[in-house]
């Protein structure tokens, strides 16, 4: 589903939630990466119009950006609250979800959210 691109505009989303001001270093922070890695890919969101970049450093989601890392969100929620619901721990549930939401296939997804919504309905 998401290309390098999506990883950085999903932890923008996450990082908007919880600070004003969203840089460049605060997303190398997020995602354990070096800034200049980052600042390599704001530019190519910036250039392929995802993202747009205040003087003061400040970074905002265009509206395509939003819709990228708001996808990505929902297949993260999607797969930590399954993983929760069959006894994981929610931190190591989130842990999980990010990490096999960011590789999967549109496909493989649709067929877990299946599988999900036949056993979410066996249980009830």
């Amino acid at each position: 589903m998401s290309s390098t691109l999506d990883r950085y505009l999903f932890a923008i989303r996450i990082l908007k939630d919880q600070y004003v001001c969203v840089r460049a270093v605060d997303v190398a922070h997020y995602l354990r990466i070096s800034k200049p890695s980052v600042s390599t890919s704001i530019r190519q969101m910036r250039e392929q119009g995802l993202i747009e970049v205040e003087q003061d450093g400040n970074l905002l989601l265009s509206d395509e950006g939003r819709i990228r890392a708001e996808r990505l969100l929902s297949r993260v929620s999607f797969f930590r609250e399954l993983l929760t619901q069959a006894g994981m721990d929610r931190e190591q549930a989130l842990r999980d979800a990010i990490s096999f939401s960011w590789e999967m296939s549109d496909a493989s997804y649709r067929a877990f959210q299946r599988i999900g919504e036949e056993w979410t309905g066996s249980i009830h």
